[in-house]
């Protein structure tokens, strides 16, 4: 488990980075809810937002605002929509771009 270090300053340190295979991607998930919670509180609500989950294409980010009241999500791609939605439970995802080319036989799955 990553462990950051308790100084507000330096919110982003690893204390175990030892530990820790490399490379590896660390999650803040203190910073990313308050990050969340920032997000309902500047458009008024939760209901408001349909955020874009190519910004960070993680299903844990997806359960924290699932946790936090978002129910709908945007996403770029079909792949998207079926990676990250589905094992999530998100009741609204809009594909954000119409199917083209090839991508048109894979959404009739």
């Amino acid at each position: 488990m990553i462990r950051a270090t308790d100084a507000d300053d330096r919110w982003y340190e690893i204390a175990n980075a030892d530990e820790i295979p490399s490379p590896a991607l660390a999650f803040y998930p203190e910073r990313i809810e308050e990050n969340i919670r920032r997000m309902i509180r500047i458009a008024g609500g939760a209901g408001r937002l349909r955020p874009h989950v190519k910004t960070h294409k993680t299903p844990e980010i997806v359960r924290l605002q699932l946790n936090h009241g978002i129910t709908r999500f945007k996403c770029s791609t079909i792949a998207e929509a079926e990676n990250d939605r589905r094992p999530q439970g998100a009741p609204d995802v809009l594909l954000a771009m119409q199917p083209v080319g090839p991508a048109i036989a894979s959404s009739s799955h």
